[in-house]
């Protein structure tokens, strides 16, 4: 019905190959920190700048989650590519 044969085991051939092809999680990497270091900023800028409470606590809040991202992201990538 158009499903393609699942394959069992582990696959074999190398990192980008056409049996293994690459992931773009290092590319999600530098976006992860890309978007850490703006909320980080936004967060510093609504505090210096006497902001509303409830904006600085939602920028915060976005960095921490933004930082969780990074290092989920960052566990991925050494997983998938642990010699590197």
């Amino acid at each position: 019905m158009g499903r393609e044969k699942l394959r069992r085991g582990r696959l074999k051939g190398p990192l980008g190959s056409h049996e293994r092809p690459a992931s773009a999680l290092g590319f999600r990497l530098v976006m992860a920190v890309f978007g850490c270091l703006v909320l980080l900023a936004g967060t510093v800028a609504a505090f210096l700048m006497d902001a509303p409470v409830w904006l600085t606590v939602v920028l915060a809040a976005g960095f921490a989650a933004g930082c969780v991202n990074v290092y989920w992201v960052a566990r991925r990538l050494r997983y998938e590519r642990p010699g590197h």
